[in-house]
């Protein structure tokens, strides 16, 4: 099992990679459909490994991820 320093490490890294790809989103260069479309793949999956983090970590008020 991972400590928590892990988990947090993990957290700020998922959260420092997923607000890079939302500024991709809306970045100029960003200006095909296949880019775009990775784009937000990438945001929504990283969106959900901090739900998952925070959920293990039972911050409050986090729901569970499955749902």
């Amino acid at each position: 099992m991972r400590s928590n320093d892990d988990l947090r490490y993990m957290m700020r890294e998922a959260m420092r990679l997923r607000d890079e790809w939302a500024e991709w989103i809306t970045d100029p260069d960003c200006n095909t459909r296949e880019l775009k479309a990775e784009a937000v793949r990438n945001y929504n999956a990283l969106r959900g490994v901090v739900q998952t983090l925070q959920w293990v970590m039972e911050f409050p008020g986090v729901q569970d991820p499955l749902y």
